[in-house]
């Protein structure tokens, strides 16, 4: 794998942030003089006007335009300490999310583009060296994994769409697999690995107060909280495992363990217990010699809040989940502090991937939002409902059809009491009516995802 496609993962999710040094643009500009230079060019004296056309296809102002996603591989690398990072999240999303996936491997990789000014760009740039990192990252939550797949290999048949959303793409993806496995590793581990874990966000003009959702139990304080105590974690530790595992794989270590090891193992995790709990000053407790019990226990130490420490709440974990968080997914909620939140932008990206083009109620729409891990409180779904109808993206009138249907069927009901001999009849006008009502939805979901596709292509041009 080259490490061409990290470094594309790591600007794409730069925040959009296409800035360029003053070197790399001096380079960008020899490039456009060797274009204008090129023998197969023939300028017939405008060589300043092609000179000005190729700028002002290159450059917007300090940034780079991304013309073709080839040229996501010539934004250089931050220049301070940061890009060391960077280029770790970059490593990460390449291993978790596009070791297998040929298609979007492929739209990064120079092609031929139907604009000729673009053509002639990508012909003349210059080919960049191919290097090779080894894999280090292991997906293990492969539902969010299949997700993304499913997600990314709808939007790469809209080219321009996917180079503008991307960042909002990638950073979604990357900040759902964190906190979804921030909850899998720091939870109680009664639910299976592929069910997603709520996490309720509000939206943008949504009010904080103590009665969302978010601010129940829900929301960034929760997750925060889980983030600064992984007990999976530190069972691999115990273990020695090469390979992370999740608990299930860690009790199957367990069992697979001769009496005597098991004894010693446990042994040792009853002594890690008692040494975490008396560091932190937690109150000393009953340690029985069932390996279950003992996950439970250790469960509960960490997830003390007396016992989280500042070298705890500093370490790598929390700092890396709130530097994404900060950077798009949460604001300040007032005197509730800071609150998950998703931006219009973000919104609308993430509602394209969740209705592509096929049709969709707005109930099933909220259900593929929570696919994806968003979860919305009631207030926040009326204000979507708003947002996407002021958009037209959805339609109302569908919710009118239904209460026009329910206020029908009760003056039927009415009318089958009070008149026995035409229950048939009444019967037949009710499926008569539903044929109706279903027809005319249907046409209303059709034209929604007329909208749909005609947002895409007019992005895509």
């Amino acid at each position: 794998e080259s490490d061409e496609v990290q470094e594309l993962i790591h600007k794409s999710i730069n925040k959009k942030d296409l800035s360029i040094c003053e070197e790399f643009k001096k380079q960008l500009n020899q490039i456009i003089v060797d274009i204008i230079n090129d023998s197969s060019v023939d300028a017939y004296g405008e060589e300043k006007f092609l000179e000005k056309l190729l700028k002002e296809y290159l450059f917007t102002e300090n940034e780079l335009n991304i013309l073709n996603p080839y040229l996501f591989s010539y934004i250089p690398l931050s220049q301070n300490k940061q890009s060391i990072g960077e280029k770790d999240i970059a490593l990460f999303l390449r291993d978790i999310f596009c070791q297998d996936n040929e298609q979007l491997i492929k739209f990064f990789e120079k092609g031929k583009s139907p604009h000729a000014v673009i053509n002639l760009i990508l012909s003349n740039i210059p080919e960049l060296d191919d290097k090779v990192t080894p894999v280090k990252y292991k997906p293990v939550l492969n539902n969010v994994v299949e997700l993304f797949n499913e997600d990314i290999s709808y939007a790469i048949n809209y080219e321009n769409f996917l180079i503008n959303d991307i960042s909002n793409i990638f950073a979604y993806y990357y900040f759902f697999y964190i906190s979804q496995l921030v909850l899998k590793l720091n939870s109680d581990f009664t639910k299976p690995v592929d069910e997603v874990e709520p996490l309720y966000y509000l939206v943008d003009g949504d009010n904080a107060n103590p009665n969302r959702k978010t601010l129940k139990g829900y929301g960034w304080d929760f997750l925060k909280m889980k983030s600064y105590n992984l007990v999976v974690d530190q069972l691999n530790i115990l273990f020695g495992l090469d390979d992370y595992c999740l608990l299930g794989d860690i009790y199957g270590e367990f069992n697979q363990l001769s009496l005597k090891d098991q004894e010693e193992f446990i042994k040792y995790l009853k002594m890690w217990i008692r040494d975490y709990r008396y560091a932190r000053g937690l109150d000393e407790v009953t340690l029985p010699d069932d390996f279950s019990e003992l996950v439970k226990i250790l469960y509960s130490s960490l997830n003390d809040e007396k016992g989280i420490g500042v070298e705890i709440r500093t370490s790598r974990y929390p700092l890396n989940l709130e530097e994404i968080a900060r950077a798009f997914f949460i604001k300040r909620g007032g005197p509730h502090g800071l609150v998950l939140n998703i931006t219009r932008e973000m919104l609308l990206t993430l509602t394209t991937l969740c209705i592509k083009n096929k049709p969709i109620k707005l109930k099933q729409l909220y259900k593929e939002y929570e696919k994806r891990g968003l979860f919305f409180d009631s207030e926040s779904k009326d204000r979507i409902e708003v947002f996407l109808t002021k958009l037209n993206l959805i339609d109302t009138s569908v919710g009118f059809l239904s209460f026009l249907l329910s206020i029908m069927i009760i003056i039927c009901g009415f009318y089958i009491t009070l008149n026995e001999g035409i229950v048939v009849a009444t019967i037949g006008y009710l499926l008569v009516t539903f044929s109706i009502i279903n027809i005319i939805e249907s046409v209303i979901f059709k034209h929604n995802l007329s909208k749909i596709e005609k947002y895409l292509n007019e992005k895509n041009n």
